[in-house]
């Protein structure tokens, strides 16, 4: 047995707050934002994806459409394992043989209710010859480190915007200047709003026989995703262009019931 053939697998654990089959979920569904972000084969990478099968491929896109596979699925086991081949060469550059490449083996294992431990394991490192040594180096390390520290945010963040509760501001504007202005500017503020996370939707409304009289429903998606973008710098310049045009009085509520034409009897 040569020296490469010796390198050991490097495992490293995480313990998430969410059941395996949620896990295993996230992990597979969303490896553009797990991925350590150094690591990339293309420019400008967009996307990252995992074929959900067997002999699928496990591969990311650039800006300018170039595609490039780290590997392929060698193992897809809903909920408990994933193993992907992981092409990487000398220089960490893309190689395009599965023969030279090691393995990156994903194992779900309940930890007790509502908790999954997610053990990720390099294997078969010596399956990349003389470099082997130096990439165990690389990788080697105490746990999660980076690809499951990452991979723990994600799980988090996910799991906290699934138990958000919607919100909506009701926001009440009383005209001090030109109604065709106030609304050309509330129009500019809208286009904002709908560009940060957690915007639903705006409708603003005036009431009948008061044209100086303006309502505006907002809805969002969480009180946090609402907070976070009025706390942005680039709105101020909105908030006082309305401020210029109008007094405001707003108000924040969530829903406690909704019934459409379809619940009608």
């Amino acid at each position: 047995m040569t020296e490469a053939q010796k390198v050991p697998d490097v495992r490293k654990t995480v313990t998430v707050d969410v059941p395996a089959d949620r896990a295993f979920a996230i992990f597979a569904e969303r490896p553009i934002e797990w991925f350590p972000e150094r690591h990339v084969f293309v420019e400008d990478r967009v996307s990252l994806t995992i074929e959900p099968f067997e002999g699928g491929r496990y591969y990311e896109v650039g800006a300018d459409g170039t595609d490039i596979a780290w590997g392929t699925v060698v193992e897809w086991n809903p909920s408990k394992r994933i193993v992907l081949t992981w092409r990487v060469g000398p220089h960490w550059q893309p190689i395009f043989d599965d023969e030279k490449a090691s393995f990156i083996e994903v194992d779900f294992e309940p930890a007790g209710p509502g908790r999954t431990t997610v053990a990720l394991t390099h294997s078969g490192l010596h399956r990349h010859g003389e470099i082997a040594p130096q990439i165990h180096a690389a990788l080697d390390g105490p746990s999660p480190g980076d690809t499951l520290a990452r991979y723990e945010q994600v799980v988090a963040r996910v799991s906290a915007a699934a138990k958000a509760v919607p919100v909506t501001l009701v926001n009440r504007f009383q005209l001090t200047g030109d109604a065709e202005e106030f609304e050309k500017v509330f129009a500019a503020t809208s286009a904002f709003f709908a560009a940060q996370p957690g915007f639903v939707e705006h409708t603003l409304h005036r009431r009948l026989g008061d044209p100086s009289s303006y309502v505006n429903i907002a809805r969002w998606a969480d009180n946090a995703s609402l907070r976070a973008a009025v706390a942005q710098p680039e709105f101020q310049p909105h908030s006082a262009a309305l401020r210029a045009l109008a007094v405001s009085s707003p108000e924040l509520f969530e829903a406690r019931l909704q019934v459409t034409a379809g619940d009608a009897e």
